[in-house]
């Protein structure tokens, strides 16, 4: 190992002209490297199938049509994971050491080196990184050295490409740090040891989060809590609780490529990291707890009875099995009741859910509980990006009745409108691809082909009462996001004042933002959801009006560049949420 990472061009031409020394090299290695131990991670394994049957109802592992053995065998392999869960260095690493035998050597933070978990995982094949080391470039240089190392003896490794754990449920976009790292570190190889250096997306999806109410407190503003050998012996509490399947799935391998090139290379590895990101969300699958998340928290009024639920439940599902959104197999028309039912029990027993009536003669009406729903809306995130075009569409065909959308102009611009707005929630396909999409899926429901805008205006009422009771389902799945985004309006449109022309700050946004949400939520007209409501969601709003020319900047004050076309969003976002509210379409049991 010394002698591989000693032999990395960049640490030997810097201990040659005195910058670092070896000394200090061999120091950064042995508070990186991984002593991985056979005997260690048997004893690991032996424990964990004692242990996570009281906790999981199951982990599945779907390699999709990937030869995942024979692909280590011979290639260079890093595996490219999402993160939800510390539970996820858990159950991937379980999974192949459990099929295959061999460990994968994982990037771990460094605030995970705690005993008594950090000498076992470092014995189980993980190696810890620092959060930050930009101005260590001698430690820089050997984690880049050892992953050298790593590639040259041929094992797979793992790192997880978004930098921590989402606190939303979205994916967060990739960081090219460790992808730029593995190129080079490969490049230097030399060639008797160098095979394709192959990257394989990895979706997970968790029933159930352990860190949920956590994560749902950092996004509304809580400090994270330092990982500690105390909150160990709380995670004893864990088996009260309940946490349903952990779902992964592999992703197709993407080749990396090098060049000294150096502006080429970074377009390189962007687009790799891109590749990799997209083939995740593209595989991240619509589980149980995640398909009954956004069924009752799309609901306003908050209780609904259980056939209710099932026929929403129903109706998404129909749409993802026509247009190739990934599922569990639980779902499938032969066990989907029974695993709703199951999704369900967990809620309720993790009391996350209220059970409402149920005495003789009372209909049964499940709640979400209002301090949980910023917890269940995690699970809702994870495949909320499957649904965008389909309730696009339908909020169009709402604007269309309501007689606001009288052309294809009009029509053009309000889906582009929706893009622009969630281009800051979700990473969305190129806007010819989304437009292509969007045709594919009408021309679907109203059995003809639809080529072009023009032709959608052309539709009879019946065609349009189609489309718009088939994708009722999704009328408000975006709810939430748009009272994001009418909120911030709101505030900006108070600091500037009515002319526009008052100059504020990001500062004075951010508190004033709080005060504007909570009074219109208590007006109850527009503001429906409380989970509307995060800090993440007011960076990403302010973000897209002063993004989209709403707002201009000047010496560290924003200012409104047009008054009459911020009014007219305003007002175009708040009519949406009305309208969705008022367009119930009833879904068929």
């Amino acid at each position: 190992m010394e002698e591989v990472v000693l032999s990395y061009y960049k640490i030997k031409d810097r201990i040659a002209e005195g910058k670092i020394t070896k000394e200090k090299v061999l120091k950064n290695l042995d508070e990186i490297r991984a002593e991985f131990s056979e005997s260690y991670i048997r004893t690991f394994e032996k424990f964990l199938d004692t242990t996570l049957p009281k906790l999981y109802d199951g982990i599945n592992f779907n390699e999709n049509g990937v030869d995942f053995k024979t692909l280590v065998a011979e290639n260079q392999v890093v595996l490219v994971p999402n993160h939800q869960s510390h539970a996820d260095y858990l159950a991937i690493n379980y999974m192949v050491f459990k099929n295959y035998r061999f460990p994968l050597y994982v990037a771990g933070g460094n605030n995970l080196n705690i005993f008594p978990i950090g000498p076992l995982f470092r014995k189980s094949g993980c190696f810890f990184i620092r959060r930050s080391f930009h101005n260590d470039i001698g430690y820089k240089l050997t984690l880049e050295a050892y992953l050298k190392y790593l590639l040259h003896e041929k094992k797979p490794i793992e790192f997880f490409f978004e930098g921590g754990r989402s606190r939303t449920g979205k994916l967060l976009p990739p960081r090219y740090g460790l992808y730029s790292m593995l190129l080079e570190a490969h490049a230097d190889l030399p060639e008797d040891k160098k095979a394709p250096l192959m990257f394989v997306p990895v979706s997970i999806n968790h029933e159930y989060v352990p860190e949920q109410k956590s994560l749902a407190r950092e996004a509304k503003g809580g400090k994270k809590k330092k990982e500690s050998t105390g909150q160990l012996f709380g995670l004893l509490g864990l088996f009260a609780q309940q946490f349903g399947s952990v779902h992964i799935n592999l992703g197709q391998p993407v080749e990396g490529h090098w060049t000294e090139d150096k502006d080429k290379q970074k377009k390189l590895t962007q687009d790799l990291a891109f590749k990799c990101f997209r083939s995740v969300g593209a595989n991240m699958v619509v589980t149980p707890s995640s398909l009954l998340a956004m069924v009752l928290l799309d609901e306003p009024q908050g209780a609904l009875k259980w056939e209710e639920i099932k026929g929403k439940a129903c109706a998404i599902m129909d749409f993802c099995r026509k247009f190739d959104v990934p599922h569990t197999n639980s779902l499938n028309k032969a066990e989907f009741e029974s695993s709703l039912e199951r999704a369900m029990d967990i809620m309720i027993g993790n009391k996350k859910i209220d059970v409402i009536g149920g005495g003789e003669h009372e209909h049964v009406f499940y709640s979400i509980k209002e301090e949980a729903r910023a917890e269940l809306l995690y699970f809702k995130n994870t495949i909320l990006h499957h649904f965008l075009l389909p309730w696009g569409i339908n909020a169009a065909w709402i604007a269309l009745f309501c007689g606001e959308i009288e052309d294809v102009g009009d029509l053009r611009r309000f889906f582009l409108r929706q893009r622009n707005m969630m281009k800051h929630e979700f990473y969305l396909p190129a806007t010819r691809e989304f437009m292509a999409k969007t045709l594919q899926i009408i021309s679907d429901l109203v059995g003809k082909e639809i080529k072009m805008l023009e032709e959608c205006l052309e539709l009879s009422h019946k065609e349009l009462y189609a489309i718009a009771s088939k994708l009722g389902v999704f009328a408000r799945a975006m709810n939430y996001i748009n009272e994001s985004y009418y909120v911030s309006a709101l505030t900006i449109k108070f600091l500037a004042g009515e002319s526009g022309e008052d100059p504020f700050k990001v500062d004075h946004y951010n508190k004033k933002y709080k005060e504007i949400f909570d009074q219109q939520r208590a007006l109850g007209r527009v503001i429906k959801y409380q989970e509307s409501y995060n800090l993440t969601l007011v960076k990403s709003s302010f973000k897209y009006f002063s993004q989209d020319g709403f707002l201009d900047l000047d010496n560290g004050y924003w200012k409104v560049a047009d008054i009459d076309k911020f009014n007219k969003a305003l007002k175009e976002i708040e009519n949406q949420l009305i309208q969705s509210l008022s367009f119930n379409l009833r879904v068929p049991n």
